[in-house]
């Protein structure tokens, strides 16, 4: 039975053998335990076959009494690739130096980045990381315990409460907690929930206080919408009123859109630039002379290998310059009413507010004069219509007191 592993580490060899005995030739091989295999006949009196290096010396008694001649026509093993690994001497020794370089490479940071920060500023963290030796460029093996490296960086940012230190491949990462400051108790005023402009109500739901209006009212500005005042005539109390209250607000923008927009079109004119990445550097491979464009749009593709989680060092990216050439453009009347629809959208949910949206549009009027299109276009938004009105308590009506 073959053993596939055996026959590569000891090696392996394809011969033809020429003589019009052939057959008896393989039949006292393998009377001898000599292993063969692949025989085929390739002519009258030529035979092909592969064997181990052993057995090759071992078919020496059979060639002089069958008189067949042997040829070898290949050479397969591990005994073959080292011969070959020795006569090539310079390329093994280029492959050496290569593989050293890029683990030695390996052992070095080219790359620092800072998560988790908000108040602080990763330029002070990175500050901070310098100071202790965590920079881009830095041999790892030089730098200590990551433990280590957190405290002493912790030591030089107050406004930190923790912070960690990891080390992925060529790239180091420092996570950052910020100190949170105990938020202040806040007494609350006695207030109302007050309509800041006219609407009619969509939805209202009250967390404190007493609801005063309901859904499909109508309310004008700076009606009561949620009192802080609750309890009977005879039992009242103050109290911070809460609540959420939406509204459908009426709106009118008036566009203006012009007919003749001036843009910048592609050209199908572009311009590919390659460039060897070495840590935060790059040196262009090519082209060797560059197109200057009047107008460009760039674009970049970046590749950098990793083995497992470690990241290389180095890489390639390509740099893509599409041209662009500026052209004047006649729009149709529709398509000035559609930028203009656009446009005026952007303006009402900005003027109402983030969570506000458009329940109803309808254009009022379209002109269209001197090169321009005149727009104006009702919407009816629903969007939050509560504020807060504090309530300024009375003093009580002095008693008339007896002369």
């Amino acid at each position: 039975m073959r053993n596939v592993i055996k026959e590569w580490y000891e090696g392996h060899i394809t011969v033809t053998i020429r003589g019009k005995r052939f057959e008896r030739l393989i039949n006292l091989a393998v009377r001898e335990n000599i292993l063969m295999w692949n025989i085929k006949r390739l002519g009258p009196e030529l035979g092909q076959c592969e064997m181990m290096i052993a057995d090759f010396y071992r078919l020496r008694p059979f060639l002089k009494e069958t008189g067949c001649r042997v040829h070898v026509t290949s050479r397969q093993g591990l005994p073959f690739l080292l011969l070959r690994m020795r006569m090539r001497s310079g390329f093994v020794a280029g492959i050496f130096i290569f593989l050293l370089g890029l683990y030695m490479l390996s052992t070095f940071v080219w790359q620092v980045e800072v998560q988790g920060t908000h108040n602080i500023s990763p330029y002070q963290v990175t500050q901070a990381a310098e100071k202790v030796g965590l920079r881009a460029g830095a041999w790892k093996l030089k730098m200590g315990d990551p433990q280590e490296l957190q405290r002493r960086i912790l030591g030089y940012i107050p406004e930190a409460s923790w912070v960690g230190v990891e080390l992925n491949g060529t790239k180091a990462i420092i996570q950052v907690v910020e100190k949170v400051d105990p938020e202040k108790i806040v007494a609350h005023e006695p207030k109302h929930v007050v309509a800041k402009k006219k609407a009619v109500i969509h939805s209202i739901f009250a967390e404190t206080g007493k609801t005063m209006v309901k859904a499909n009212q109508y309310v004008d500005k700076d009606q009561i919408l949620i009192s802080g005042i609750i309890g009977n005539e005879e039992r009242q109390s103050i109290v911070a009123a809460r609540g959420q209250v939406t509204g459908e607000v009426w709106y009118r923008s008036d566009v203006t859109v012009p007919l003749i927009q001036n843009q910048l079109l592609y050209t199908g004119e572009k311009q590919k630039q390659h460039f060897l990445i070495f840590g935060s550097s790059a040196v262009r491979l090519w082209p060797f002379e560059i197109k200057s464009y009047k107008h460009a749009r760039k674009t970049e593709k970046r590749f950098q290998a990793a083995f497992f989680d470690y990241q290389l060092p180095f890489g390639w990216k390509t740099e893509i310059d599409r041209e662009l050439e500026p052209k004047v453009i006649r729009m149709s009347d529709r398509d000035a009413l559609e930028v203009a629809k656009h446009f005026a959208k952007a303006d009402i949910l900005k003027r109402a507010g983030e969570d506000a949206k458009i329940k109803e549009e309808k254009v009022l009027h379209v002109k269209q004069e001197n090169g321009k299109v005149y727009v104006s276009i009702y919407f009816s938004v629903i969007e939050n219509i509560a504020m807060d009105q504090p309530i300024v308590a009375t003093p009580p009506a002095l008693e008339d007191t007896p002369n």
